[in-house]
């Protein structure tokens, strides 16, 4: 269910970001995808591996309810103080821009995510189903209302994913049953990030790739950036099937401590792996009739791009559970090591071919990151999977 429900959100969000993209010129939606790509990148920062971290202590028992509570209370209260904070900067000074769209993205966004994180830890991914369809159905008839008004969609594209993202979180908490329901506990001083270190390096290296379209807006301009975000999201479905399959299978692998014990939970999903394969060779073969047909003419330079990031896709969906496994077994060191290097030089690469490659440059970089933490973590998955290994 959690994978199927990722799939058909994916699919919704990618026709909404096409509605979206029809409805501006490139130069104008690459301003709005940067500043939903701050928006989600900020989150990676904040969040710093919290929630993965938690799921994994909830997961093995060892995390209670109270302490739970206090340390997600304590992470949105600062959220919300840097959203406050960016808001009274970015619309005064950063005028004519969309960046003050990110704070609103940012805070709704980490919100939902720490709503989920008691069900995953419980292994409930039917529940987490409910709640991401609901975050992507909400989304979709937003962005309807106002499209059917006659405004420009790219423009409130911000407030579709917010108000999606806040009915998610409420459902998601409302989801919980009452004896592993966090609540607001905001009278102890508490430090959220508590244990998280190198959970927090993984996912703030993983989020720092969001910033790929704003290194694109900088050193190709805005048109760069645009074709880009066009079609950069067309293929999450794929990668979070993927994922799907990694977040329902963390809590089993967490719990068997071991690639041995954790085998028989694993086998039954591997197909899922395949189909997402499967769909990206058929993305990348179909690439230029199915950006002109879904966002027309005018983004006609964005199917090499769309070819190139369906390719880089394919190692991804093999490195979202090897990094998640490993990092249940509690190998999370070498993960975040092997992910902070690789995003390092994808940014690198991105800013070097951004100007003379400008959007195809940022897909080629994308698909050499994937490749480069998929050799990583093969090695070492085997490595740490032989007799004897001790973990440093």
């Amino acid at each position: 269910m959690l994978a199927g429900a990722t799939g058909i959100a994916q699919l919704i969000v990618a026709l909404v970001y096409i509605a979206a993209a029809r409805s501006a010129t490139p130069a104008d939606f690459g301003w709005v995808v940067s500043a939903i790509a701050l928006g989600t990148v900020a989150v990676g920062f904040v969040d710093f591996g919290t929630n993965s971290f938690w799921v994994r202590e909830i997961a093995r028992n060892q995390l209670p309810l109270n302490e739970f509570s206090r340390r997600g209370s304590g992470k949105l209260m600062a959220a919300t103080i840097l959203a406050a904070l960016w808001l009274l900067f970015s619309v005064p000074v950063l005028q004519g821009t969309s960046y003050w769209m990110a704070a609103p993205v940012f805070l709704s966004l980490l919100l939902n995510q720490t709503a989920q994180v008691s069900l995953r830890g419980m292994a409930r991914g039917e529940l987490v189903a409910w709640s991401i369809l609901a975050d992507r159905i909400v989304v979709a008839i937003v962005l309807a209302i106002v499209s059917a008004t006659g405004a420009n969609a790219a423009q409130f594209l911000w407030l579709a994913l917010t108000a999606g993202s806040v009915v998610a979180a409420g459902m998601g908490w409302w989801m919980t049953p009452a004896h592993s329901r966090p609540g607001p506990r905001l009278w102890r001083r508490t430090n959220p990030w508590k244990g998280s270190g190198y959970y927090g390096l993984s996912t703030v290296a993983i989020s720092a790739q969001g910033i790929d379209v704003m290194i694109i807006g900088g050193f190709g301009g805005p048109a760069a950036a645009g074709l880009y975000g066009a079609v950069n999201r067309w293929t999450q479905p794929m990668s979070l099937l993927a994922g799907a399959f990694s977040s329902a299978s963390v809590p089993f692998v967490a719990h068997s401590q071991t690639w041995r014990l954790a085998w028989p939970h694993l086998r039954s999903g591997i197909w899922l792996l395949g189909v997402a394969v499967s769909i990206c060779i058929g993305v990348a073969i179909g690439a230029p009739w199915i950006v002109e047909m879904l966002i027309g003419p005018r983004y006609a330079g964005a199917a090499p791009v769309l070819q190139v990031l369906a390719l880089g896709t394919i190692p991804a969906i093999f490195n979202q559970p090897l990094s998640g496994f490993l990092q249940s077994l509690g190998h999370d060191r070498i993960v975040s090591l092997i992910t902070v290097a690789a995003v390092v030089f994808q940014l690198a690469l991105v800013a070097l071919s951004a100007r003379f490659l400008g959007a195809l440059g940022a897909a080629i970089a994308f698909s050499v990151l994937q490749i480069l933490i998929l050799a990583g973590l093969t090695a070492a998955a085997i490595v740490t999977g032989r007799p004897g290994y001790r973990r440093r």
